[in-house]
């Protein structure tokens, strides 16, 4: 388990070639550091890093100082089935995990057209594991720098190769369901 009491756990998504949702997770006392040096990485003008957009050199500097942040990362992924199936399944697991290791608050990238459901769906696995410590909230994704985190190990999840070996060193779990 890569979630422990206490921290906050930053969870976005992709859809590229499987459906993969990514949690960063943190302890709340090394947020600051952690979100100082991601700031530092955006050029004049950028409000946040969003990886699909960043050019291939440029991914692997932002990589490089992602791994050398005090970060744990859990990879779900939903290869062959649909996105309305994939997305319960792993946001589900997720959110099982985050209460079971006592996880303070989940930050979630907001998506207007997925909230309602995953208001429900979280409520209902917090239920289940008859827990009502866990908070969350969708955010818009410069709002919080560890979102970026996230998204980076989507994309390269998504992308194969190399890309999933050079963010290896953050990545704590990956559970895979075909």
């Amino acid at each position: 388990m890569i979630f422990r009491p206490a921290d906050r756990v930053y969870v976005d998504e992709s859809k590229a070639r499987g459906y993969y949702v990514v949690a960063t997770a943190s302890a709340i006392g090394d947020l600051r550091v952690s979100e100082r040096a991601l700031r530092d990485l955006l050029k004049p003008g950028q409000r946040r890093i969003h990886f699909k957009s960043e050019s291939d050199s440029r991914r692997r500097q932002i990589l490089s100082s992602m791994c050398a942040l005090d970060v744990r990362v859990s990879v779900w992924i939903v290869k062959q089935r649909p996105d309305k199936e994939a997305r319960p399944m792993s946001l589900g697991a997720l959110v099982a995990e985050a209460v079971n290791g006592g996880v303070a608050q989940l930050v979630i990238e907001r998506d207007e057209s997925l909230g309602r459901a995953d208001r429900r769906l979280i409520a209902e696995a917090i239920r289940r594991a008859g827990s009502s410590e866990l908070q969350y909230r969708h955010v818009a994704p410069h709002e919080h720098p560890l979102l970026w985190v996230s998204d980076a190990v989507a994309w390269c999840y998504s992308n194969g190769g190399d890309w999933i070996r050079r963010v290896e060193t953050i990545v704590e779990s990956r559970v895979i369901r075909l």
